[in-house]
């Protein structure tokens, strides 16, 4: 029977690879991908895991993709310390997600020097995008982001979490500063991109995050094409009349603990005084810790205890990335000084996925795509074999890819954008 206009067929599929050696990896996740999807795509989403760079690199990663891709499909992906699709959990591997639809445009961007200029980064981008899908008669826009997340400077100190010299705590501003703009090392500036995305796209709907390695966070890198770079931010953008969705949950819950940001440096992400106080004393005070909790297993606990703020209603919440004197380094900005300790085990993350999930139910889903703090992948363990899951009981036969990387982005029209951690992000296209 001839396919109907009105309703053409959407096929997507996602493909592994748990091949070591990268040549071979890039070829099988290819051909595992279309072969499950039987045409040609309109699109590829790439990722793996780190390891490829010691096992060939990735240049013959790549050259593997294409060796089985066909000439001229849009590609854009990078490096994550995981995922989990519809054949398992992984956390050594490349997965690949690819779409063919034929009521639907698609184009890709790529904006360099992150950390440097996250604004011109995100413009340059945003600037491909407009050019590929101008003239788009397709109402529904859907943008997927790949950012350069954090990397630790290559300092010899920065090797520990926890620095207690009052000397570098002072300079430590300074010497941020400079690894942004010359080493292009330090954090990954993610929520300044994505609101320059979201100012010059308003009309997407935009999910993402930051790419990463197996939690070294000592290098990370994205795909564009036959591309491998480093400090960049890579998109792919789509416009059909498929209907965006997005959510994103979090199972940490404000605890009684009242503090007040009153010192601020190094771009609003470093934190030297609370309640008028030296910042580290007043938080191992709130937790009621004594001082020797704070060591290099520190940042460990705090996982589970992090803190956050609110912007307009919204809680943000901040993984601690190192303790230096008093100071407190936290990984993106901070934009209110009522600041709020917070709490999570693993069953409240764990309910945070089912929270997130619900809205999806009874939709007519052709494809889902999601992205989770690696730290939930940390603190939660085995339990991933859980939320894959529950992954397969709400999106059934429709592929799904959920990547963890270094933190999420999410954004509508109808709400405010917003890059995090320790969250769930998840998106689909439904009908």
């Amino acid at each position: 029977m001839p396919e109907s206009k009105s309703k053409p067929e959407f096929r997507a599929a996602v493909g592994l690879s748990r091949e070591w050696d990268a040549r071979k990896a890039g070829r099988e996740v290819a051909r595992d991908t279309l072969e499950k999807l039987g045409t040609d795509p309109d699109f590829f989403l790439l990722f793996s895991t780190i390891h490829y760079e010691k096992w060939g690199g990735f240049k013959e990663f790549l050259a593997g993709v294409w060796d089985v891709l066909p000439e001229g499909t849009p590609l854009i992906g990078g490096t994550v310390a995981g995922f989990i699709i519809p054949q398992g959990c992984f956390v050594r591997g490349a997965t690949a997600l690819a779409v063919s639809y034929p009521n639907m445009d698609v184009a890709v961007g790529i904006g360099r020097n992150t950390k440097r200029a996250p604004h011109l980064a995100a413009k340059q981008c945003a600037e491909m995008i407009k050019r590929g899908l101008r003239g788009s008669r397709y109402k529904n826009k859907f943008l997927i982001d790949v950012i350069s997340g954090p990397t630790i400077p290559k300092l010899s100190f920065f090797n520990k979490k926890v620095i207690k010299s009052k000397i570098l705590e002072n300079v430590i501003p300074i010497l941020f500063h400079i690894s942004e703009k010359i080493l292009q090392e330090g954090v990954g500036r993610e929520e300044e991109i994505l609101d320059e995305l979201i100012k010059n796209l308003p009309e997407y709907s935009i999910i993402g995050g930051s790419t990463y390695d197996d939690n070294k966070m000592t290098r990370n890198y994205q795909f564009y094409s036959k591309y491998i770079f480093t400090n960049s931010i890579v998109a792919l953008a789509l416009c059909s009349e498929l209907v965006p969705s997005i959510n994103t949950t979090h199972g940490l819950k404000e605890t009684d603990a009242k503090l007040e940001i009153t010192g601020l440096r190094g771009g609003d992400r470093i934190i030297y005084e609370i309640n008028n106080n030296p910042a580290a004393d007043e938080f191992l005070k709130a937790l009621d810790w004594p001082r020797e909790y704070l060591n290099e297993k520190a940042y460990l606990k705090t996982y589970f205890t992090p803190l956050g703020f609110k912007k307009n209603g919204v809680l943000f919440p901040e993984i601690i990335g190192y303790f230096i004197g008093n100071s407190i380094i936290c990984g993106y900005k901070i934009k209110d000084n009522d600041l709020y300790l917070l709490s999570a085990s693993g069953k409240s993350l764990m309910n945070s996925i089912d929270l997130n999930l619900e809205v999806f139910k009874d939709k007519e889903i052709f494809m889902a795509f999601g992205i989770c703090c690696a730290i939930m992948l940390q603190t939660l363990g085995s339990n991933v074999f859980h939320i894959q899951r529950k992954l397969l009981e709400v999106f059934g036969e429709s592929p799904f890819l959920l990547l963890y990387g270094a933190g999420i982005d999410a954004y509508t029209p109808q709400k405010e954008g917003y890059h995090i951690n320790m969250a769930f992000n998840m998106g689909i296209l439904h009908s």
